[in-house]
């Protein structure tokens, strides 16, 4: 027997698995919004429902974003450096984090009613569109200069290489939540999900989800199929 084929088959066997569970929790959360009633908050708050609500972006005291000096009320920023190795088959660049950072100030959704996002419920996941994507490499840019080295002669001379990313809700922008929400004082509150309830505030529409949903999870299922079939193989053949 080949050992190291058998033990092929069996890792691909593993990942068959994990990618059909991974498709069957799309399927379960898409399941889940085809059914999540439109939620109308003009209602007095009692109780917890579980729901879709479209609204419009409000903040009392909005943020600033670090890299896009934009107004948020919630952001998402890191950056990441670049260090290239070289070798025989040429240059590849390495891409570690120096910096990962987040905020979020109390905000809610204007829409049928009004919906909070507050320390109150705990947050749902938060799906932000992308406000700042760049690569630098002037080392007086004050977003890199603290983690630019300057020491040396070779470090003058190269270009410090740097990509720095940002997300974040903007006052005023349209969002889509789906999710559980309850009544806190009187005020309609969006909770996480419990258990395997879907959660999200997202700037995508509800079509958009549905469809990215779907096509993930049919993407999925079939690299199941496809890493099952060639785990099945491999230990096949390890026997010959």
């Amino acid at each position: 027997m080949n050992v190291a084929q058998f033990t092929t088959g069996l890792l691909l066997i593993v990942l068959s698995a994990g990618l059909y569970f991974a498709s069957r929790s799309r399927k379960s959360n898409a399941g889940q919004l085809n059914q999540a009633q439109t939620l109308d908050l003009h209602q007095a708050a009692q109780g917890r429902s579980y729901g879709k609500f479209q609204g419009s972006i409000v903040a009392d005291q909005p943020l600033t974003a670090p890299y896009s000096a934009r107004p948020a009320v919630a952001w998402s920023a890191h950056l990441e450096k670049g260090t290239e190795d070289s070798d025989e088959d040429g240059t590849t660049t390495n891409w570690e984090t120096v910096c990962s950072q987040s905020a979020r100030t109390p905000f809610r959704m204007e829409g049928a009613g009004e919906l909070w996002f507050d320390e109150r419920g705990g947050l749902p996941t938060l799906d932000a569109p992308s406000t700042f994507d760049q690569y630098i490499h002037d080392a007086t840019n004050p977003i890199i200069a603290p983690y630019v080295t300057n020491h040396g002669l070779l470090s003058r001379l190269s270009k410090p290489n740097f990509h720095a990313v940002e997300t974040s809700f903007a006052p005023g922008s349209q969002g889509f939540f789906v999710g559980p929400v309850e009544a806190v004082n009187g005020f309609w509150v969006a909770r996480p999900g419990q258990g395997k309830e879907y959660s999200v505030l997202t700037w995508k529409s509800e079509q958009q989800i549905r469809s990215r949903m779907s096509r993930a999870g049919t993407i999925w299922w079939v690299l199941s199929l496809v890493a099952l079939a060639a785990g099945i193989l491999a230990i096949i053949i390890s026997f010959n």
